[in-house]
């Protein structure tokens, strides 16, 4: 794991970094079997690109999950409250009819500062 398929976008404005539609995918295509393992890929990819900015997900301002089924979101939700706990950021919710691929589950969106 660690890296996002499809690729993800990260841009960089002043200080501020966003990881743009981070799936839990590798870098071969392969998906995890559980939403909660997908989620923490996600968030491991996104933390390795933060770390490239110097920033790490304490940094975390804004997180914006996408996710097809809202009853689910819950299985990931424990992966975020521990991963993005300390940097307590506003979250969004959007329910998604589909993803550019079909086994696609999530994407996980960010925005992070070096400040508060």
């Amino acid at each position: 794991m660690g890296t996002s398929f499809p690729p993800p976008t990260v841009t960089v404005y002043g200080d501020e970094v966003t990881c743009t539609d981070f799936s839990g995918f590798s870098a071969d295509g392969d998906r995890p079997g559980r939403l909660t393992d997908e989620c923490q890929a996600a968030l491991s990819a996104i933390s390795l690109a933060l770390a490239d900015h110097g920033l790490t997900l304490d940094h975390t301002r804004h997180v914006a999950a996408m996710i097809r089924e809202g009853q689910t979101f819950n299985q990931c939700q424990a992966a975020l409250n521990e991963a993005l706990g300390g940097a307590k950021p506003a979250l969004t919710l959007r329910i998604v009819q589909r993803f550019p691929f079909p086994e696609q589950r999530i994407a996980l969106s960010l925005t992070a500062t070096p400040h508060g």
